[in-house]
């Protein structure tokens, strides 16, 4: 199958994803042409000549047009709303179809979603919210790459990990857990956007597989659980919203909003907080950590993530009509 996948760049874990999804496409011998705009990092740059990627630097649709009228692609991916009308352009006039994924709630345009051939969301909260489209809708969860994560044997180090982006909502919330992971004998580092005040500040960093093999608790929203957890590490989930600490009996819940704290929507609070961080039994977070890992290699694959949207991409194919009709 050819397949044209679409976005924008951002310095996110939906980067990532795309690159992770790219991966496992071409090894499950799928031909993959990425066109990616406004991609200003080097890093990213050298990562998909690594992994043999092949790109495209613009998501015009006059400029794709030449290329994809010889490559002849046989179905568009957009994961971006920037890219998704320059999607729908080329899919009208190359006569096939189009697929978006959706990665955030606040998606739009909207009503362009249902102009498409099949539409992916990454959580059971999001086909919730999003139940009113006249398109058909999959949930495929986003996938890590589990192998590049396997964690070594860990020793207990009380040593948390914020892996995450600092926007302005989420700075409060991540400077107070910080002052009192601290305060409760935590060494603390930050890899993201922001530096919390008192940490160890990374940086963003561009593969995070060392500094969360090095910790024992991540501290973040998404795919920072995601990752956290297929690394052995204990999980806490903190964002806008606090769910508080992955664990065996809350895992299901948490994941239906995709790690993201809207779970239970609770107000970051010291004093729960503290009756698992501020004297952590090391036994019981390495069970979590084991726990986490054995999880992930069940349900976080991003083979498997793959492998689910190779099947939308052939429902695609096989039920598209054009929507321009």
């Amino acid at each position: 199958m050819r397949i044209l996948v679409m976005t924008r760049f951002y310095r996110s874990g939906q980067t990532t994803h795309v690159l992770d999804l790219c991966t496992e496409l071409l090894q499950l011998g799928h031909r993959v042409l990425l066109a990616i705009s406004d991609l200003n990092d080097v890093v990213y740059l050298q990562k998909m000549k690594v992994e043999g990627i092949p790109h495209l630097l613009t998501s015009n649709w006059a400029r794709l047009g030449t290329r994809l009228a010889k490559w002849q692609p046989e179905i568009i991916h957009s994961h971006s709303a920037h890219t998704l009308p320059v999607a729908l352009e080329l899919g009208q006039r190359l006569n096939i179809p189009t697929v978006s994924t959706v990665h955030y709630l606040d998606f739009a345009p909207r009503e362009l979603l249902n102009k498409q051939a099949a539409v992916i969301l990454i959580s059971r909260e999001m086909q919730a919210h999003f139940a009113d489209l006249t398109t058909p809708s999959f949930v495929v969860e986003n996938g890590v790459n589990l192998g590049r994560l396997k964690p070594r044997t860990k020793r207990w180090r009380q040593l948390a990990l914020i892996l995450a982006q600092g926007t302005p909502e989420k700075r409060e919330n991540f400077r107070q857990i910080s002052q009192y992971l601290r305060s409760w004998g935590w060494e603390v580092a930050c890899a993201g956007h922001w530096p919390c005040p008192g940490t160890k500040y990374l940086g963003w960093v561009h593969d995070v597989t060392l500094p969360l093999k090095q910790a024992n608790l991540v501290v973040g929203t998404g795919r920072a659980i995601r990752e956290g957890m297929a690394a052995g590490c204990a999980a806490f989930v903190l964002g806008v919203h606090c769910d508080g600490l992955v664990t065996p009996d809350n895992i299901w819940a948490l994941q239906e909003t995709n790690f993201s704290g809207r779970t239970y929507k609770q107000t970051f609070c010291p004093s729960s907080a503290a009756q698992t961080l501020a004297q952590p039994e090391p036994e019981y977070f390495q069970a979590l950590g084991r726990f986490g890992r054995r999880y992930a290699l069940q349900h976080f694959s991003s083979r498997k993530m793959a492998l689910a949207v190779v099947e939308v991409y052939r429902f695609a194919l096989a039920h598209a009509a054009n929507p321009w009709d």
